[in-house]
């Protein structure tokens, strides 16, 4: 009689860490979607000129690093407010959303700048992006930008 018992016992906890697994990966799959939501948020409020909705998006105390030297908030709403645009077009945008936990995600996106078919300028950005209670907010940017 022990192995029916054992057996039920097993197949219970067999089911019950499935129910957990898929509960954990819909979660990441949310949070996926929520941070390729706001990153093109982000980005289009950038490109247009929206500084006040792209500062909404950064936590007050990110971290910021561009070409490795350390940066505070203000000089990137600065540097969104004076940036002439319109920007050059990359020839090519990779961009990875990897979520880490149901309250945090990290981005990475590559853009390539070619001119007459050669590669001649990489940027590299990473954001971490944290959610507090105040929603999502970019904890930390690095932008790298590379000639090639």
């Amino acid at each position: 009689m022990k192995r029916p018992a054992n057996t039920a016992l097993l197949l219970a906890l067999f089911l019950s860490s499935m129910l957990i697994v898929n509960a954990q990966t819909n979660e990441l799959t949310s949070v996926k979607s929520k941070i390729m939501e706001l990153t093109d948020i982000e980005i289009d409020a950038f490109k247009t000129g929206d500084c006040q909705t792209m500062g909404d998006l950064i936590d007050d105390n990110a971290t910021f690093y561009l070409d490795g030297m350390k940066a505070p908030k203000e000089m990137i709403i600065g540097f969104c407010k004076r940036i002439q645009r319109p920007f050059e077009a990359p020839s090519k945008v990779t961009s990875e959303f990897l979520p880490i936990s149901n309250n945090s995600a990290y981005v990475v996106r590559i853009m390539e700048f070619s001119k007459d078919g050669k590669l001649y300028k990489k940027e590299i950005v990473t954001k971490i992006w944290v959610k507090g209670e105040d929603g999502w907010k970019i904890a930390h940017l690095h932008s790298t930008i590379t000639p090639q």
